[in-house]
């Protein structure tokens, strides 16, 4: 399993705990990390040098070493000026509405069913997404269609909240136009830690995909919740034709 290391908060926390005696705690019971995920403000992206980032960073590229062929093959053909549909201000899917790094937050619908944390939304302010997370679902109902952000179910191990997504479609998944095949499917972990009283939210996200990955890949993500942020309207317009996209991580 191949992982793309960050110089995360998490290091950095240690790393000034021991100079200074700062205080690190992770979230005690799945209550806590739900009412945590959803506190008011937003989870800011935080990037490899412990930087907070304000709007999204385009950091969703894998590298090459972690593609399959047809993977390679599908990026020398693509075109970005006339293949991305988020140019058009189209959605962009999972996981790159994730992997943008740009803010978000979550709410808990409890009239979805008896149930205190039963449906889960989760909002990106880049191109103005909400996902659903099912709760309660042990399986994906039989004929889902397929659809940009897919069907994503959630549960619990032990106090890291586990979100599976699967049935998306196949739109590119990223500003490079890495391909992904109605096999991929996404597991993304969180864990809520608390650092001289700032909450922090630690995302494993493990990407699954036997046509254009050579074997399952990891990212690691943190995010710092801002409670005074709100998350805007993104209010997309189409793109320039001479906007370039990103460059592939060297990893």
């Amino acid at each position: 399993m191949k992982t793309f290391p960050l110089f995360t908060a998490r290091l950095l926390a240690i790393f000034l705990s021991c100079l200074t005696g700062f205080s690190i705690a992770l979230a005690q019971t799945q209550e806590e990390v739900a009412e945590i995920l959803a506190s008011p403000g937003a989870w800011a992206y935080v990037n490899n040098a412990g930087e907070v980032i304000p709007s999204g960073s385009f950091t969703g590229i894998p590298p090459v070493s972690v593609l399959t062929e047809a993977a390679l093959k599908a990026r020398e053909d693509f075109v970005f000026t006339a293949d991305d549909p988020v140019l058009g201000c189209g959605s962009p899917g999972m996981p790159r509405a994730l992997t943008a790094g740009s803010p978000m937050d979550f709410s808990w619908n409890n009239a979805y069913s008896s149930m205190r944390f039963d449906l889960l939304i989760n909002r990106y302010e880049s191109m103005d997404i909400t996902r659903m997370i099912f709760m309660d679902r042990d399986t994906v109902p039989a004929g889902t269609a397929r659809t940009p952000d897919g069907f994503a179910r959630g549960h619990w191990e032990d106090n890291t909240l586990v979100i599976e997504t699967s049935h998306m479609d196949t739109r590119i998944q990223d500003l490079l136009g890495t391909p992904k095949s109605e096999q991929q499917t996404l597991e993304e972990r969180y864990d809520v830690e608390i650092v001289n009283g700032e909450n922090f939210l630690h995302l494993d996200l493990i990407m699954t995909d036997p046509v254009y990955y050579r074997e399952s890949y990891v990212w690691e993500f943190t995010f710092k919740l801002m409670p005074d942020w709100e998350i805007a309207l993104y209010g997309c317009v189409e793109r320039p034709d001479d906007l370039m996209p990103g460059s592939v991580p060297e990893n």
